[in-house]
């Protein structure tokens, strides 16, 4: 979904930020990136990181409306019973096993762990890259613009694929998010993908 995930709408210095640091007011990478960051753009010169910058944002200058459109289309039905139960039993997971880093409200830690609330990555749709976090955990490279990296540890041990629908579920759904309901069956499915 590179509509969604593009940095169209970012500024040239928050990309550059994430290029070379792996981090900036608008998000971390992790995974795949944090390699590409740590073993390559860290290093680039500030005029190569800049036009690295400037050719990424023009990749993206279509977001903007995609975004809106995207907004308009969301889920508004009413939940079924299934759906409430899922968000209820999301919202225990939740406060037991990531509101100590991430908050209550979902409004993270300057510096340390992400917020969630309004976290374009929970709102993907497909959201492989939330599963992959929650399963996976997720560490930021060690830079110079960001030298002892806060990580997420793995739960794909921890919780099961229900649990997980679970808690992606109320993940989409809290915090003023109307993305659609994750089930076991997704879970499973994203989880076999290559």
């Amino acid at each position: 979904a590179a509509d969604q995930a593009g940095v169209g709408d970012w500024s040239v210095p928050q990309i550059v930020e994430l290029l070379v640091s792996g981090v900036s007011q608008r998000g971390s990478v992790q995974g795949p990136m944090a390699e590409v960051v740590f073993g390559s753009t860290r290093h680039l010169t500030a005029e190569d990181a800049a036009a690295m910058a400037v050719y990424l944002k023009s990749l993206g200058s279509d977001h903007r409306a995609t975004t809106e459109t995207s907004a308009a289309s969301a889920p508004s039905e009413t939940p079924d019973a299934q759906t409430i139960g899922s968000r209820k039993r999301g919202a225990t997971l939740y406060a037991d096993h990531c509101a100590n880093c991430h908050g209550t409200q979902g409004e993270g830690r300057a510096g340390a762990y992400p917020a969630l609330a309004g976290n374009r990555g929970v709102l993907l749709d497909p959201p492989v890259n939330l599963l992959q976090t929650i399963i996976h955990g997720g560490f930021a490279p060690t830079t110079a613009g960001n030298p002892t990296p806060f990580g997420m540890p793995p739960f794909g041990l921890q919780l099961s694929q229900s649990e997980i629908a679970d808690l992606m579920t109320y993940l989409r759904s809290a915090w003023g998010h109307s993305a659609s309901a994750v089930g076991q069956r997704d879970v499973q499915r994203w989880m076999e993908r290559p």
